[in-house]
Parts: C-alpha cells; structure tokens; sequence
C-alpha cells in the first residue's frame, strides 16, 4: 500500500481538528445518522450480472463432474 505526503498531510489536519473540538461535541447523538447511498453504473450491473452468470455455470460444471 502505498501512501502519499497529501494523504499524510490529510489524516494530521483531520486529528488536530478532532483534538481541539470538546469532548461532549464528540459524544453527542442527538443528529441522526446519514443515510448511506451507493450508486452503480449500468456498466458495473452488467458486469456484476455476467460474473455471477458466468459463476452459476462453472458451479453446475464442477456438480456434474
């Protein structure tokens, strides 16, 4: 894995930032939590349809051998 100054640079302002915010204002649940959302392209749903189609088939191959 490989990581990079900016990323490096990144992750200190992020935990500088999280250090100087009170302790309370990191405990606090009263905001809901975001919804999660995952768009796929059309591309990725093909793909992902054919890999699945094509693992079927050698699954059924492999029974009958």
């Amino acid at each position: 894995m490989t990581i990079f100054p900016f990323q490096m640079k990144e992750m200190t302002h992020l935990y500088t930032r999280a250090l100087k915010l009170p302790t309370s204002a990191l405990l606090e649940k009263d905001q809901p939590e975001p919804e999660d959302v995952v768009m796929i392209s059309s591309e990725a749903k093909k793909k992902q349809i054919l890999d699945e189609a094509k693992g079927a088939v050698l699954d059924r191959i492999r029974q009958a051998g």
